[in-house]
């Protein structure tokens, strides 16, 4: 016992500390999981909104590009003129080179019948391709459940050429800006739609290209072709600047200090990047946003050093475990040391109550031995003095045999259980309890039946099996007086690892119940209150008859009522192995 209370305190503090450790972790990891999925939620947002704002800038472009060309119609009645168109190009900074086909096609411009200065070659170079295919400029592209594709599902190859309108959205959102200008481009969205119009992205000098293309009301395709560089340059323009990308964006104003975002151009270049983190060439962005069209070759790429581990969180975790281990060690403690007080005090009962039934022994033994002495000096013919001594005698064999359990017990939860083998007969100690008992039964208005058929020599202890009778007998003594009999029985049988002896030892009183049955045996159990009313006991004999039973490789169990006679009263079964040759003393 002594040895297992430290780990079951052990086990009473780990357990409590290992299960709240094991939610505060888990719990940590949740949060720091939520907090991930809020960042890149508040990163991809921020995304979303710079690619928002670059839409509205292609559609104030288209919205411009289409009042131009409307007036460009006008002024030239509808012949685009080569001459008005070049001055509407040279004073134009945003549009690289233009291009007019007639509704069956044919290039209005750059003119075929005229010669062409060397922007104009270089264009019709370019464009020879696009230009080649006019039904590009009839509808926009068709996904493959023929809707029309969503500007931002728009993906173009190197040897592609992609047409498609802006976001409807783009334009409702325009209408609520602040510019007047725009506001004032914003208005004529309602009547876009009745005009075919779009935008065309495709690979040319290295470098994505972007044309936007309208019809008029007479069927002419007029094409904006921009200019990469003033493009570059507006987009630029609608981002923060480093020095400036915390105030201008409060949603990053945590985590900007320590990120980077670059706009990342169709060959992988960074085109412009802003934020204020020195970053390792072979890092990974945490988030990227691919731009919708016409710059869907582009990308925004978002860079941030590896966000620090929120301590607060574990450091408040490892706080409580701290001191709800120094709690728990305290109080298993203070109980280990009561716990210890306590068994030292029962320590020091039990060597007070082993030392006085040792010293008890021996003047017991002379009690008993001078009242032998003084039985059969005493003449016949006093009935008085014999009666006396006979109490003395049964009386002071009753504390010798109680005396004898206490030692026993003692001894046995010390040492452990041993027996000694010695030859002899069964029958004969049966015989010599069954004498010593008698008068002490006879007193109780019991009488002993014992039949013997365990003859035959054998090796067993005497000493134990004396110990194991007594008990049972003065078992009957006290709770079955009214039973009238008790009955011994005894017989040998030859077992597969040799000879076994068996005794049985039938009462007739008012038996045990099922639940007191199955704990017979426990030390210091007693029976109900109804059966040890006014009867005096330790509650040791039985459980120190079958220890003893049990070392010498048998057992003593509590047979069934239906074993006996009588419906009433109970029956102990010992078997003991008693070998022919004895073996080795356990």
């Amino acid at each position: 016992m002594k040895r297992r209370t430290p780990v079951l305190l052990a086990v009473i503090i780990t357990l409590p500390l290992l299960l709240l450790a094991w939610f505060g972790v888990r719990l940590q990891l949740d949060q720091q999981q939520v907090v991930a999925h809020q960042l890149n939620n508040l990163v991809t947002s921020r995304l979303q909104n710079i690619d928002e704002q670059f839409q509205e800038h292609f559609f104030l472009l288209q919205q411009r590009f289409i009042r131009q060309a409307e007036a460009l119609q006008q002024d030239t009645a509808g012949q685009y003129s080569v001459g008005p168109v070049r001055r509407f190009i040279d004073q134009s900074a945003v549009i690289k080179q233009m291009f007019v086909l007639s509704a069956t096609g044919e290039r209005r411009f750059p003119p075929i019948d005229q010669p062409l200065n060397q922007q104009e070659q270089d264009f019709v170079e370019l464009t020879r391709k696009l230009l080649r295919e006019p039904e590009r400029f009839t509808m926009p592209v068709l996904d493959p459940v023929g809707q029309t594709a969503a500007p931002s599902e728009v993906k173009v190859g190197r040897d592609e050429l992609q047409s498609a309108q802006l976001s409807d959205s783009v334009a409702q959102k325009s209408r609520y800006s602040a510019d007047a200008a725009v506001q004032t481009l914003a208005n004529a969205a309602p009547r876009l739609p009745d005009q075919p119009h779009g935008w065309i992205a495709w690979y040319a000098e290295a470098g994505l290209q972007q044309i936007f293309w309208w019809q008029d009301s007479e069927g002419n395709t007029v094409g904006f072709a921009l200019n990469s560089a003033r493009l570059l340059s507006d987009l630029i323009n609608l981002l923060p600047s480093s020095a400036v990308a915390n105030a201008e964006a409060p949603l990053f104003s945590d985590v900007d200090t320590d990120s980077d975002i670059q706009l990342v151009n169709d060959r992988g270049e960074v085109a412009y990047r802003w934020g204020g983190q020195s970053l390792d060439s072979a890092q990974k962005p945490l988030q990227t946003l691919p731009l919708s069209h016409p710059l869907a070759s582009w990308h925004l790429a978002y860079y941030a050093a590896e966000l620090p581990a929120a301590i607060t969180g574990w450091l408040g975790l490892i706080v409580l475990l701290v001191l709800l281990a120094a709690g728990l060690s305290s109080l298993a403690y203070l109980l280990y040391r009561e716990h210890n007080r306590e068994l030292r005090i029962a320590e020091q009962r039990v060597n007070f109550v082993n030392q006085v039934s040792h010293e008890l022994k021996t003047p017991l033994t002379n009690v008993r031995l001078y009242t032998e002495m003084l039985e059969q000096e005493l003449p016949d013919d006093e009935p008085v003095a014999q009666r006396y001594l006979g109490v003395i005698s049964s009386e002071a064999g009753r504390l010798s045999r109680l005396i004898e359990n206490v030692l026993s017990f003692s001894r046995a939860k010390r040492e452990g259980v041993s027996v000694r083998y010695h030859q002899g007969v069964i029958d004969s100690v049966i015989e010599q309890v069954v004498a010593l008992f008698t008068p002490v039964l006879s007193a109780r208005h019991l009488s002993i039946r014992f039949n013997g058929q365990a003859t035959q020599l054998c090796q067993f202890d005497s000493e134990a099996l004396e110990q194991i009778l007594n008990n049972l007998l003065s078992n009957c003594e006290k709770y079955a007086a009214e039973g009238r009999f008790v009955d011994i029985n005894s017989w040998q049988a030859e077992q597969p690892d040799g000879l076994c002896s068996y005794i049985r030892v039938t009462d007739f009183g008012p038996g045990v119940s099922v639940e007191d049955a199955q704990k017979l045996f426990e030390p210091f159990y007693r029976g109900s209150d109804k059966l040890t009313e006014g009867v005096s006991g330790t509650g040791i004999g039985l459980g120190l008859a079958r220890d003893l039973a049990r070392a010498h490789r048998g057992d003593l169990v509590l047979e069934p009522r239906t074993t006996t006679p009588l419906t009433e009263g109970v029956s102990f079964l010992l078997t003991l192995a008693t070998p022919v040759n004895g073996p080795e003393n356990n």
